[in-house]
């Protein structure tokens, strides 16, 4: 049987040879000589290890394997490590959806108001139902980078008296984010660093 085997594999070998050398010998000196040398060394691979494949695979049976894959998922262990791993998977979604989040954000700030310095911090939660993440929160940290002038001090009592100018500003920023990022202005808070 061993024999029969061997002695086959080997004709076929100096068959695949003796075609190769024949083509190679018709075949003109172009571009076209090197592609063929290359078919021609796929087809002596594959007639080198087609035989091999077939001793190994002799007893190959896709039900047994497929039981066996079938009986491995129903473990409860690869359950509890699936539902580990989609978590995990989950978790550092958020955090690098969070990250560029925050990039975009800073980075949008930046152009639209470039005398002002801006820390953004952005939260972000997963909704199972809908298996998407949605923004639950901005805020953001502004300092003007403007120079003014010295202004008089009033000292009052009454603290509504907040300077309008910032005021304005943190509107604006609100305002801004709110349409560029199509958000509710309720979840987006703008205040003085």
């Amino acid at each position: 049987m061993f024999l029969k085997f061997l002695r086959s594999w080997i004709v076929n070998i100096a068959t695949v040879v003796l075609f190769i050398t024949a083509v190679e010998m018709l075949l003109p000196n172009n571009n076209l000589k090197k592609y063929s040398k290359f078919v021609m060394g796929l087809i002596l691979m594959v007639t080198l290890i087609n035989p091999l494949i077939k001793l190994i695979d002799k007893d190959f049976n896709i039900n047994k394997y497929s039981y066996e894959f079938s009986k491995g998922i129903d473990h409860e262990e690869s359950k509890e490590s699936f539902f580990q791993y989609k978590e995990k998977n989950i978790e550092r979604t958020k955090e690098n959806f969070n990250k560029n989040l925050q990039e975009v954000v800073d980075k949008k700030l930046k152009n639209k108001f470039p005398k002002g310095k801006f820390k953004v911090d952005t939260k972000v939660e997963f909704n199972e139902e809908d298996n998407n993440f949605t923004i639950e929160g901005i805020k953001v940290g502004f300092k003007d980078k403007r120079v003014e002038k010295v202004k008089k001090v009033q000292v009052s009592i009454n603290e509504n008296d907040n300077n309008s100018e910032e005021d304005e500003l943190s509107k604006n920023i609100r305002n801004y984010l709110s349409e560029e990022l199509e958000l509710s202005k309720d979840i987006i808070s703008v205040n003085k660093m």
